[in-house]
């Protein structure tokens, strides 16, 4: 998973394309792919989380690079749609990393060890 510091420099860059409860697709800008920490991310464990970890609750990641769209499906009874919504749907930096950390609580995942 990428930091909390890297996602809120590259958050402005992706938008929700589409959201049901259990399917999230967004819209990645062409400046969140030129990053140079995103690129090495990509490079090391492609669009999922980083290897060798899971992610609870998220059954499937992938990303089209020709519409720059990710689409994430995940198990709403681990993960609540509206804070995964909340999450990349703009607001403040303060919202944000509030949504992040209650993201991370609830896949019981520590931001602060996240290197990327």
């Amino acid at each position: 998973m990428l930091n909390l510091d890297l996602m809120l420099g590259i958050r402005s860059h992706i938008s929700i394309g589409s959201h049901v409860p259990g399917k999230l697709r967004l819209k990645v800008g062409i400046a969140a792919l030129a990053n140079p920490k995103v690129v090495e991310y990509v490079r090391v464990n492609g669009f999922g989380p980083p290897r060798g970890q899971v992610l609870p609750g998220v059954t499937r990641s992938r990303f089209n690079p020709l519409t720059r769209s990710m689409t994430m499906e995940y198990d709403r009874t681990v993960i609540e749609p509206e804070l995964l919504h909340r999450l990349f749907s703009g607001g403040s930096d303060e919202e944000f990393e509030a949504a992040a950390n209650r993201l991370a609580d609830a896949c019981d995942i520590d931001l602060a060890a996240c290197r990327y």
